[in-house]
């Protein structure tokens, strides 16, 4: 079978993910390769196994038109979410559906040791037959904090400064180990199978132990200096507060309006001395909102008017179109999300018309999933050995 270059079957290939079926034409007017590369690239492709042929359609010139798909079985990924309480795992077919799970939990400030990462890859990949471990191409990891190089990470959140967690891992793991920050994973996900598909300007906001925002304008996401731009939680919202962060300032959204934060400020108007079990999660809090506690209810509606507030300083900076919400925050949707758009509303100048539309993330928590796998597929196409390992022939693929 004769090889055919790199980058035709890279675009192909990322035209082709988590759409259910498509034509040859389809595929020529949206790579812009001219059609003896396509025809060429696809043969290659199809004789693989890593596409596979569906049905056919009829042109109005007679002439039958394959209709073709990714085949799911051909790769597979693990995909990681750190961003979360719990660190979640997943095995995800070539397109990224989840076909294996595990979470392990995560106290605030520990971040997890490699043995315990490790363990977890394993678990999600465990029960595949050996044709199947053959074709695990990448490891794709949503980490919170700041990247430096794709490969040193330095997040609070997880009590790691400068942590070489790649080389940790490769140290371990054969296959390629791609990283990616949460939000960047998350506005990802968004824009491949989520609400953003349509959307050239939109702004992903992560609402939970951490908070960030990942922000795409004109279709590109918006990397900064040192992959930092996002870094939203860090915004001063009230100077005055005593509340501090863990980024060492006060007055922070983050000391305003995370997990922590929120169940710290009922704990203390409450005057409960300590956070014992039946009040370490921010559901509780929740609950008693809808039992129509009057703390609890103060203090979500001073979370909705800090995240109100401060999306209004992204919506005034960067016009999006779309503002997605997620995160374990959303728990509390019908509490918070009101007041939230109440807030953003008020603080936008008359000129500026309507607010962009507020919507909560319909991924759900699978966001960091669905976005971790996308990134490993995305950094698989230009990784030579996992491009050779997806379209070597399958031998024993179950085709779906």
């Amino acid at each position: 079978m004769r090889r055919v270059p790199d980058q035709w079957l890279s675009s192909i290939l990322l035209n082709m993910y988590q759409r259910p079926a498509v034509s040859r034409e389809e595929i020529v007017r949206s790579t812009q390769l001219n059609g003896g590369s396509v025809s060429q690239a696809l043969r290659y492709l199809m004789d693989s196994g890593t596409i596979l042929k569906i049905g056919e359609l009829k042109s109005r010139a007679g002439r039958r038109r394959d209709v073709l798909k990714l085949n799911p079985e051909a790769g597979y990924f693990i995909a990681v979410d750190l961003e979360t309480a719990r660190i979640r795992y997943a095995l995800t077919s070539l397109v990224g559906d989840i076909r294996f799970r595990w979470e392990q939990e995560l106290d605030f400030g520990l971040g997890p040791d490699i043995s315990s990462l490790l363990f977890g890859i394993d678990m999600v990949q465990r029960n595949l037959e050996p044709w199947q471990q053959s074709r695990v191409l990448a490891i794709g990891i949503a980490c919170p904090g700041m990247l430096e190089g794709d490969r040193l990470v330095t997040a609070v959140n997880l009590g790691w400064e400068r942590f070489p967690l790649v080389d940790k891992l490769s140290e371990a793991i054969s296959i390629p180990v791609f990283l990616g920050a949460s939000c960047r994973a998350y506005v990802l996900a968004e824009q491949g199978v989520g609400s953003a598909r349509n959307t050239s300007n939109c702004v992903y906001v992560e609402l939970g132990k951490g908070i960030g925002a990942g922000i795409v304008v004109d279709r590109r996401y918006l990397e900064g200096n040192r992959h930092m731009a996002g870094e939203f939680g860090h915004i001063t919202i009230d100077p005055s507060s005593d509340r501090q962060c863990n980024c060492g300032k006060r007055g922070c959204l983050e000391a305003m309006a995370s997990i922590s934060s929120i169940v710290r400020q009922y704990a203390k108007l409450s005057g409960i001395a300590a956070l014992d079990r039946d009040h370490r999660h921010v559901s509780e809090v929740f609950e008693k909102a809808r039992r129509n506690d009057s703390i609890a209810l103060e203090v979500l509606d001073t979370v909705a008017k800090s995240i109100g507030l401060g999306i209004s300083h992204l919506v005034l900076l960067f016009n999006p179109a779309l503002v997605i919400l997620g995160g374990e925050l959303l728990l509390g949707e019908d509490l918070l999300l009101p007041g939230i758009k109440r807030e953003l509303a008020n603080h936008l100048p008359a000129f500026w018309g309507p607010p962009p539309d507020v919507i909560v993330t319909s991924l759900g928590m699978d966001i960091g999933l669905k976005g971790s796998a996308l990134l490993a597929f995305r950094n698989s196409l230009i990784n030579a050995d996992s491009l050779k390992k997806l379209t070597t022939p399958l031998t024993e693929a179950i085709v779906m």
